[in-house]
């Protein structure tokens, strides 16, 4: 058993079954390929582990567990509040961010007496007030990852034909972009331009586009093209990511459309 499935065990399965519920990108009507807040988890978790070395090269009070066990829990507060994509945010006032913060505080104070108060030696309560004020190295890095998922899988839907999900790739270009002066206590680590996760902007050159690399463009995914690398060093990373830690169930994820048939 890895050590986000011994995580996982340690909650009653109706939080599982609670984060499958929710899905992602709600925004867009259609999505083909859209997933839950359970595989988002699951993935940011994946990234963690990934970087989990070389973030502790550079930050050495970073915490790979700590990390770990954010990726997993970072959205359980939505559960009760629902899922609040960042464009929705973006276009919020600062009145209805605060409105979002109460309801999210108090749901926190809700699942903290659902769930079990002690996580793998780490206070639950307390994770999820990291994860919402991102107040701690891991919180940052988790809450970076959880935009760089967010990137790959628009980039995932525009590569498989549909064109909804360009609005996202196009904005999410400018939200990496102010990572660094965003959350300072993880800035060193983006020094590291060896690492496709940690050096987005200079691989979105599209004068490094070879379009023998987008002959399946606009089809839908298949077990072959996702193993065909782009440009985007990224987002190949991701889905190498998904494919080693899930096998075929990661395929499916990647391949099986569920929507715009």
């Amino acid at each position: 058993m890895t050590d986000y499935q011994k995580i996982i065990s340690l909650f009653p399965k109706i939080r599982q079954e609670k984060l499958q519920a929710i899905k992602r990108y709600a925004m867009t009507e259609v999505f083909f390929y859209r997933s839950s807040l359970w595989h988002h988890g699951l993935r940011i978790a994946f990234m963690v582990d990934a970087l989990a070395e070389i973030t502790k090269e550079v930050l050495p009070e970073f915490d790979t567990k700590k990390a770990r066990i954010l990726a997993l829990v970072h959205d359980d507060a939505e559960m009760i509040t629902g899922d609040v994509q960042l464009g929705h945010k973006q276009l919020m006032t600062e009145v209805q961010l605060a409105e979002i913060e109460r309801n999210e505080l108090k749901a926190i104070e809700v699942l903290s007496q659902e769930f079990p108060s002690e996580v793998m030696g780490y206070n639950y309560q307390q994770l999820l007030l990291h994860a919402l004020h991102k107040d701690c190295v891991e919180a940052q890095l988790v809450s970076y990852l959880d935009k760089v998922d967010a990137y790959s899988e628009a980039m995932h839907e525009v590569l498989g034909g549909n064109i909804s999900g360009l609005r996202s790739v196009i904005g999410y270009v400018d939200t990496i972009r102010i990572i660094k002066q965003k959350y300072a206590l993880i800035a060193p680590i983006f020094e590291r331009k060896d690492v496709p996760l940690l050096n987005i902007g200079l691989r979105t050159d599209m004068r490094r586009v070879h379009w023998r690399n987008y002959t399946h463009l606009n089809k839908p995914h298949t077990p072959e093209s996702i193993l065909v690398e782009t440009e985007f060093s990224f987002y190949n990373s991701w889905k190498e990511l998904v494919l080693k830690n899930l096998g075929q169930e990661g395929v499916g994820i990647l391949t099986e459309q569920v929507e715009g048939k």
